[in-house]
């Protein structure tokens, strides 16, 4: 698990969140993952670990896969 703080391109046709440009590239392990908080094996564990981490809801999160096409509607509602 990971925390990769980005701009916000305003494009709904990109949708590839890691390579967004990063916020803080000197503070990231290395370009795209950003900044690793922790390894686990399960979905639950993941969840845990993100809410004692980085404070989030764990009941409020996608995966890596799904979290672009979120984000392309995010920009879409945001410029209708």
């Amino acid at each position: 698990m990971s925390i990769h703080d980005v701009q916000d391109l305003d494009d709904d046709n990109r949708r590839d969140l890691l390579v967004f440009p990063s916020l803080d590239p000197d503070g990231e392990d290395y370009p795209g993952p950003g900044r690793v908080i922790g390894h686990v094996e399960d979905p639950a564990p993941a969840l845990e670990l993100a809410e004692r981490a980085t404070g989030a809801s764990p009941d409020r999160w996608v995966n890596r896969g799904v979290a672009g096409e979120d984000y392309a509607d995010f920009v879409r509602a945001r410029n209708s």
